[in-house]
């Protein structure tokens, strides 16, 4: 039979490690410019990168709330209709709390999964899973 101190480290080796510090975490904001009757989201790849989330899921998410076509070129994103910055910046505010921050414990460092048929909110923190919405 374990002791409390063995069963505890054991525990503990268990907890994944932390890889993100909310207090550090930042996301650029949306550098957007209109062209004619688009809009050219600029740091696209790197907002993707910030927050270490695939440039499909992000881009068929932010396409689908404005309710537009689009495509990526590069480390950009074209939109097709006009959007302020503020609507864009809106977008990426409620993309991080559904996609990114962890449920439970708030803190950036998660990952998505697919698990069947369900999309699956994977904290690498403390360890908590949660269903996301597909899109």
């Amino acid at each position: 039979m374990e002791t409390y101190e063995q069963l505890l480290k054991r525990a503990l080796e268990q907890v994944p490690k932390i890889t993100f510090d909310r207090e550090r975490f930042q996301v650029p904001e949306p550098d957007t410019i209109q062209v004619g009757n688009r809009t050219i989201l600029r740091n696209f790849k790197s907002i993707c990168s910030a927050m270490n989330r695939d440039e499909k899921h992000f881009m068929k998410y932010l396409l689908r709330e404005l309710g537009a076509a689009g495509s990526q070129a590069g480390e950009q994103l074209i939109v097709q209709g006009k959007f302020p910055g503020s609507i864009i910046k809106q977008k990426l505010d409620s993309y991080l709390e559904e996609f990114v921050f962890c449920k439970e414990c708030r803190r950036p460092d998660t990952k998505l999964m697919r698990q069947e048929r369900v999309t699956v909110l994977q904290c690498e923190a403390c360890g908590a899973r949660s269903t996301v919405r597909s899109i």
